[in-house]
């Protein structure tokens, strides 16, 4: 029997992290399943290793960590990744230890339109060093160690269902990052309803976007969408959007007024927005993808094979 621990972001507000999980579309052989919160893995590694001395965590094979998905490779995280390796160090002559990311991705909060080239010269390696077997959902990458795998969020069998078309456009928000565009039907990544988001999504024929997952679920479901970026995750897709070219997002400030006068000033919010004149024009010529769906579910299949042959 073997343990396999899940560490991602747990949050019931964002249904992008929530549903990146590998464990809610696979069974692992001969395994026990959990997860683990990322902002928790400390704590969470302090009592394995704990149990581990006194023997209460059980009689495992071997223990597993998988790390993804989502864009957990940016500076908040990185002594969580540098912890997984130490735990490794120390504890892997009392248990054989296996670690492994799972559509990961980069997170760098810039935009710069004109000078793109920043997400290609991310260092991965301070991240990734002492990883047993690597999936990164960044399709460009300088290391052919490295496995291209899409989020794993495309198995979910939701996307089976029959959408029809009955928008011209639906904004899908992040939550923090949020666009205002008309009086389209609007809806943000603060949920934990997948199936709704979903349809959401499909009932637009092009979606506008201010999310990584409403990016990628509104290509799978062969919708045309224009992307509004804050963050380098946007530019890494295999099959990217129309990026709408953004300046910077400002902080929202938070103030009451009545008749144009300013009656209480809270100072900014931890909410941003952006200037979106000129959407329309981004896009001129745009055409959905075809048919991606089972290419994507064919490449996570493939990776599920790579780890469960780690666990036989």
């Amino acid at each position: 029997m073997n343990l396999v621990i899940n560490i991602h972001v747990v949050d019931d507000t964002n249904v992008g992290d929530l549903f990146s999980s590998p464990l809610k579309y696979f069974e692992f052989p001969r395994s026990r399943t959990t997860n683990i919160d990322i902002r928790h893995l400390d704590q969470k590694l302090e009592k394995i290793g704990q149990q581990l001395q006194d023997g209460s965590l059980g009689d495992y094979d071997r223990l597993c960590f998988i790390v993804g998905g989502g864009g957990l490779l940016f500076p908040r995280f990185v002594k969580k990744f540098v912890a997984l390796q130490q735990f490794k160090t120390q504890y892997q002559d009392q248990i054989p230890i296996q670690l492994i990311t799972w559509g990961v991705g980069q997170q760098i909060y810039r935009t710069d339109p004109d000078r793109q080239c920043y997400y290609q010269n991310f260092d991965y390696s301070e991240y990734l060093q002492g990883f047993d077997l690597i999936g990164i959902r960044d399709f460009e990458h300088p290391n052919p160690d490295y496995h291209w795998v899409p989020c794993v969020s495309c198995m979910s069998n939701q996307f089976d269902k029959p959408r029809s078309i009955e928008h011209e456009f639906v904004v899908f928000s992040h939550k923090k990052f949020q666009i205002k565009l008309g009086n389209f039907p609007y809806m943000t990544n603060n949920t934990h309803d997948f199936s709704q988001v979903l349809d959401f999504l499909g009932s637009g024929d092009t979606i506008l976007t201010s999310s990584y997952h409403g990016v990628y679920w509104g290509t799978l479901l062969g919708r045309k969408v224009l992307a509004f970026p804050f963050s380098s995750k946007f530019y890494t897709l295999k099959h990217p959007a129309v990026n709408f070219a953004i300046d910077r997002w400002q902080a929202s400030r938070r103030e009451v007024k009545v008749f144009g006068k300013q009656l209480y000033d809270f100072g900014y919010s931890k909410d941003f927005s952006c200037n979106t004149t000129g959407w329309r024009d981004a896009l001129v010529g745009s055409e959905p993808y075809s048919q991606l769906l089972q290419t994507y579910r064919d490449r996570s299949q493939w990776y599920y094979q790579q780890v469960a042959s780690r666990l036989s």
